[in-house]
């Protein structure tokens, strides 16, 4: 398992890996503009079994995308393969956005489906905790969680 900054080479795999957990509706418009964004960290995470060095030829397991204003960060999407899940590389691709908050009382947010127990628990076991319902917040009337982590 290996973490590296998101390429634009990694969008076939990244938007595969969105069809396949149908969670989110980004495009690849919407990837390329974040790769490219000065305040966005996307990490992603690749099988490095493989005996090629090549991007392309790896295995994408998961990636993760923050925004990283200032003592204000946010987690945008964070996806592992379902075959991957409950191995540790949620984990890791958290760890590594919230490794860029490095002052003390920088914080980063999210904002999750109301009804997403195995996420919320996800989150709240990295020490984020609810601050805030935005009620209806969701096309289908759902409401988000809020979330917040401080260093």
């Amino acid at each position: 398992m290996k973490l590296r900054e998101m390429t634009e080479n990694d969008l076939p795999q990244v938007l595969e890996l969105q069809r396949e957990l149908a969670f989110q509706d980004w495009n690849e418009k919407q990837f390329l503009s974040e790769i490219r964004a000065s305040y966005a960290y996307c990490v992603v995470c690749e099988d490095d079994c493989g005996s090629s060095n090549s991007d392309a030829s790896r295995a994408l397991l998961g990636y993760a995308i923050f925004h990283l204003l200032g003592p204000d960060s946010e987690l945008l999407s964070i996806a592992t393969r379902a075959s991957e899940q409950r191995k540790g590389i949620g984990s890791e691709l958290l760890k590594a956005g919230l490794d860029k908050l490095t002052e003390s009382g920088d914080q980063c947010f999210l904002e999750v489906r109301d009804g997403n127990a195995k996420a919320r628990a996800f989150y709240e076991k990295h020490g984020f905790k609810l601050y805030s319902v935005r009620k209806k917040y969701y096309s289908d009337g759902e409401d988000a969680a809020l979330y917040k982590f401080s260093r």
